[in-house]
């Protein structure tokens, strides 16, 4: 990864791991655009099941943000 303020560039394998998490197959230009792919999806999975499964794979997603600066 590559990061210089908000602006962001994946890896290949970091964008692989991206898109399979969230969906998303357009790569994400800034940390706000990934943070909030993952917090989309992480709602998602909780809108659609609430059990321990669906608890643990939020959690993973939203482990996944990239801290601001």
């Amino acid at each position: 990864m590559i990061r210089s303020g908000n602006r962001l560039k994946l890896t290949q394998a970091e964008l692989k791991a991206f898109r399979t998490m969230t969906g998303v197959m357009k790569p994400p230009r800034t940390v706000d655009e990934h943070n909030a792919a993952l917090e989309k999806a992480a709602l998602a999975l909780r809108d659609e099941d609430g059990g321990p499964a669906s608890r643990l794979l939020q959690a993973v997603l939203l482990a996944e943000r990239i801290p601001k600066e």
